[in-house]
């Protein structure tokens, strides 16, 4: 494959599925907003799933070399990558101005930062398991993750000062 074709960005999420009206009112949320989603919680991982089958196919349809999951069961880019991390209070956000310059609810840094559990490995394992193409995933860096928090943690605080 001379130049291979991939997905860039997020796919579309079905009308079904999330809430575009509550959605267009604002920038991408940064912390949790399960109103967004148009299921209860007991049928919504079924229906992530159908929409996500749904984004594969259209990419297998399209003639895509790569394929993603489309980024389907994501409220946001990086929101779902915060909530599962320690040292993130997401009961208390903190606040940060979005592109437009007006103030945004973000995850607020309290602690020294560390994965609680793998993010995005069942979004590849489904991938994987429902295409024969090569797959990615998109994950957030840590450069994009603290322009979009709050940072209310003292470097201090961990092994002593650091010099930069």
């Amino acid at each position: 494959m001379l130049l291979p074709t991939t997905l860039v960005g997020s796919y579309p999420q079905p009308e079904w599925l999330i809430d575009r009206a509550k959605l267009a009112g604002r920038f991408p949320p940064r912390v949790r907003a399960k109103e967004l989603w148009r299921l209860p919680e007991p049928y919504l991982t079924e229906a992530q799933n159908d929409a996500t089958l749904i984004a594969i196919r259209a990419q297998e349809d399209a003639g895509l070399d790569i394929v993603t999951d489309g980024e389907i069961r994501r409220e946001s880019y990086s929101n779902r990558f915060a909530t599962a991390l320690d040292g993130v209070d997401l009961d208390n956000p903190g606040t940060a101005l979005d592109r437009s310059g007006h103030p945004n609810p973000v995850p607020r840094i309290t602690g020294k930062i560390k994965r609680r559990r793998p993010v995005e490995v069942q979004d590849l394992e489904f991938l994987r398991a429902h295409t024969k193409k090569q797959t990615k995933i998109t994950v957030p860096g840590p450069f994009t993750m603290l322009q979009q928090a709050q940072n209310d943690f003292e470097m201090r605080n961990c092994d002593g000062p650091r010099e930069m």
